[in-house]
């Protein structure tokens, strides 16, 4: 093989080299920047329940230690669409489980959201409702900007506003910092039936439910006699409302959900058609202040309070890791070694191919 023949071969070479790279770094990473179809994650959350009302006896349960754990599976990818399995399973530190709940999100695997255009096939699916905004997280490249965030309590949208870049004290990383809350609000029928709450009690119920608050005995007594001359219904029908706090650190590269702090509490009352009259009982009689009642209505039955573990932080902040190692990998080191180690070649063999 002569000389010229060597560089032009040395040459092409080069210049595939180069192609490669620009390849890889333009077309193919970018596609990489997108929720795995292989997610198969588990976070552990520690908290603890100042108020629990049991949904069986009406009674309620005090200061509890608790364990949320929040499992995440990829079911199905489709045409940058992902089927996500979300599963939610609050217990007591013996196992004992208070709550379980089963999700399913149709997500844009790039921008994290909701998206409706979902294939029919995966319509009917345990826990797949329409959404918006983001249900799972923060999408690859995160910005500093508020996004909107869902709430199944709602069935809205809820803002989530950025509160600023802090190092995160546990994973020791740089974060971004959202935060989110809301007054009580009203939450929708179809969540109230999702956690399996009572939508009706008797009126001995709310006796029973009254009893077991800690308020004045003669509010306590009287409540039951005054309902009835208010002239409620028998069963009376009920009215939630939610409330929370809530702080998320999110790695901004790679979108990982480092750690989340958040406090939730559920209430249950009564329409202003029914509290209304029995405002005007009581004023009638004297006896109790409507004020007293105002105090205690709506009664908190579900009061919790939790943040990631640990060993969930740290889990987080490895997964978050690994994935910005990938892309340091794909999308810049393989790359620019390509394309450097191309131009060389290209350009000596182009020296061989024109050299006499």
């Amino acid at each position: 093989m002569n000389r010229r023949v060597a560089g032009v071969i040395v040459l092409l070479v080069g210049l595939v080299l180069v192609v490669a790279g620009l390849v890889l770094m333009l077309v193919i990473v970018p596609g990489m920047k997108q929720f795995p179809d292989d997610v198969d994650t588990t976070r552990l959350y520690e908290g603890t329940m100042p108020v629990l009302l049991n949904r069986e006896t009406l009674q309620f349960m005090t200061d509890l230690t608790v364990e949320l754990e929040r499992h995440f599976q990829t079911e199905e990818t489709s045409d940058g669409l992902a089927l996500v399995l979300e599963e939610q399973v609050l217990r007591l530190p013996d196992g004992t489980p208070l709550l379980t709940q089963t999700k399913r999100h149709a997500i844009d695997r790039k921008t994290m959201e909701f998206r409706a255009d979902y294939p029919e096939a995966w319509r009917g699916k345990e826990g797949l409702i329409d959404r918006a905004g983001l249900v799972l997280g923060w999408p690859i490249d995160t910005e500093k900007k508020d996004y909107e965030g869902w709430s199944d309590d709602y069935r809205s949208t809820v803002p989530l506003t950025f509160s600023g870049e802090v190092e995160h004290p546990r994973a020791g990383i740089k974060t971004y910092l959202f935060t989110s809350s809301s007054e009580p609000r009203p939450i929708a029928p179809e969540a109230v039936a999702a956690m399996g709450l009572p939508t009706e009690l008797t009126q001995a119920q709310i006796g029973q439910l009254v009893g077991g608050l800690d308020i004045n005995p003669m509010v306590a007594a009287a409540l039951p006699a005054l309902i009835k001359q208010a002239g409620w219904p028998d069963p009376v029908p009920l009215s939630y409302v939610y409330e929370y706090q809530a702080e998320y650190w999110v790695e901004p590269t790679t979108g990982v959900l480092i750690d989340t702090h958040k406090v939730e509490i559920r209430s249950v009352g009564f329409s202003d058609e029914l509290m209304t009259p029995l405002i005007d009982k009581i004023q009638a009689l004297g006896l109790v202040d409507p004020q007293i009642v105002a105090q205690f209505l709506p009664v908190t039955v579900f009061h919790l309070e939790y943040q990631a573990t640990d060993q969930s932080v740290q889990d987080a902040r490895q997964d978050a890791q690994d994935a910005k190692d990938q892309l340091q990998l794909f999308g810049t080191t393989i790359p620019i070694a390509a394309i450097v180690v191309g131009a060389v070649l290209a350009l000596l063999g182009l020296i061989l191919a024109v050299r006499r």
